[in-house]
């Protein structure tokens, strides 16, 4: 691929963008009865013991003006319903309020449009993922332990569902690392009840994972995450500008990102091939952005088939790890 038709396809992608930006924006009634939560995790210190307290999470609710109104745990857990299913999105790092509200309201809008108007709840995860530091590597280390962290703030959470209806679990950049680690441990934990994690099957979609490629391995940092999904799908990008820099947060030669050149996976798995790749790299151009991402057609149809299907269609499976 010629330099002039990356970059056409650089603009094409920059453009798709902003049209769903700002049809998000004009979405003003959709995006409302889209049913748009958003649970916070600021009031919890990254030195909290866990598992915390089921009030220590911030519940809020989009309203018909597109702001976030207070609510409550109880209130977010009564609206659960079978025949409507709930999508967890954790946004990625260095992501404040505002942006994190205009990602979310793309990804509903992607589900009412390429779900046909089915009903769906979407929930934001936000997390503390400002930049705290000039410099960027350790800007970005920080962002990474705490969502780390956040993993098992998931992990915690994600055990008031009822496991016969669990949510569809979305990460975008570090928030992979949110969701990888979140699966692994919610695996590794048996439940207030005793009540074996397994029972709850999720379905999981990593996008522009920045977490290690080989994380899904024993003792990697997202071992135990195959014990807990049905489908795990994980998107590659070859000309992902800031992936294609992952192994310098290391002091050495560091490992590749997983969403830059795909998920290394066990050999053997005893439940058959539970890991879909879907390669994006001549659908996206190489900004490392969720909008930009969403724009892609095979992203967005993927997606309205993990939340809106009963059974997942099945994929591209990835090659076994030698």
């Amino acid at each position: 691929m010629n330099s002039s038709t990356i970059r056409i396809l650089h603009r094409i992608g920059i453009l798709a963008g902003v049209a769903l930006a700002l049809t998000v924006s004009s979405a003003q009634g959709q995006a409302a009865t889209a049913d748009v939560w958003m649970v916070r995790t600021y009031r919890i210190g990254a030195t909290s013991t866990c598992p915390v307290k089921a009030d220590q999470f911030d519940y809020f609710q989009l309203d018909a003006r597109r702001a976030w109104t207070r609510s409550s745990r109880e209130a977010f857990f009564e609206t659960e319903d079978p025949e409507r299913p709930t999508v967890v999105f954790a946004h990625g790092g260095f992501t404040d309020d505002s942006w994190a509200t205009c990602l979310v309201l793309g990804l509903a809008q992607t589900l009412r449009s390429y779900g046909g108007g089915r009903p769906v709840r979407v929930v934001l995860w936000k997390w503390p993922a400002e930049r705290s530091a000039r410099r960027l590597r350790p800007a970005l280390w920080v962002n990474m332990a705490r969502a780390d962290f956040e993993g098992l703030l998931l992990a915690r959470w994600l055990r008031q569902f009822d496991p016969q209806t669990p949510p569809i679990l979305i990460g975008y950049s570090a928030g992979c690392r949110i969701i990888g680690r979140g699966l692994s441990r919610f695996a590794a934990d048996p439940g207030p009840d005793s009540t074996p994690a397994t029972e709850a099957r999720f379905r999981a979609l990593l996008v522009a994972g920045a977490l290690d490629a080989d994380a899904l391995l024993p003792s990697r940092h997202s071992s135990g995450a195959l014990d807990a999904v049905e489908t795990l799908v994980v998107t590659r990008h070859r000309a992902d500008r800031a992936l294609r820099f992952y192994p310098r947060l290391y002091p050495g030669p560091g490992p590749q990102a997983m969403g830059f050149v795909g998920p290394v996976v066990p050999r053997l798995d005893p439940h058959g091939p539970r890991v879909e790749l879907l390669d994006l790299t001549a659908w996206v151009a190489g900004r490392h952005d969720f909008l930009n991402y969403l724009g892609a057609p095979p992203l967005a149809a993927r997606i309205a088939d993990l939340v809106f299907a009963e059974h997942p269609v099945a994929g591209v499976a990835v090659a076994a790890a030698r």
